[in-house]
Formats: structure tokens, C-alpha cells, sequence
């Protein structure tokens, strides 16, 4: 099984640091919403999404990232720290 987990981590890392350990637990490629084409996450079996929640929400960037996403059946998670 093929694992991704994509994140956006700004002010402590704290995010990042739990992503490490999402994709350390599920042999997972760790990437940044600018360091993957969404059509690329089709050879991924699981895919993971985190960021920190500013103003209520999920970073931007992962939210941006994620409207640019196929319709697909695969299986994901979604992930925040606070």
C-alpha cells in the first residue's frame, strides 16, 4: 500500500512534526501542498491532509490544494493541530 501525507506546517512545526510521525507509522511520502501536482497523488492508495487551523480553518494552502483534486474513491484523513 502506498501512503502520502500532505501538510502545511507555519509557526512552531508542531504540525510537521506530527505529520513525521503519521508518515513514519504509515511508510508514508511526506510533501507540502507546493511540492505535489494533485494528479500526482493518483498513485497513492491513503492520503493524509494537515495543516494548523487559522481563523477556524485548515491553512489555505492545503484548502487550495485540495479543491484541485480529482473526484476519486480513495481512501484519505484529515489532520489539525492546534
Amino acid at each position: 500500500m502506498k501512503n502520502a501525507i500532505i501538510y502545511v506546517s507555519i509557526h512552531h512545526s508542531n504540525t510537521e512534526k506530527v505529520a513525521k510521525t503519521f508518515a513514519k507509522i504509515l511508510d508514508a511520502d511526506l510533501k507540502k501542498p507546493e511540492q505535489i501536482d494533485p494528479s500526482g497523488l493518483s498513485d497513492f492508495d491513503l492520503i493524509g491532509f494537515g495543516s494548523g487551523i487559522y481563523y477556524g480553518k485548515h491553512h489555505k494552502s492545503l484548502l487550495e490544494f485540495a479543491e484541485k483534486l480529482p473526484p476519486t474513491n480513495k481512501k484519505a484523513f484529515i489532520f489539525s493541530n492546534n
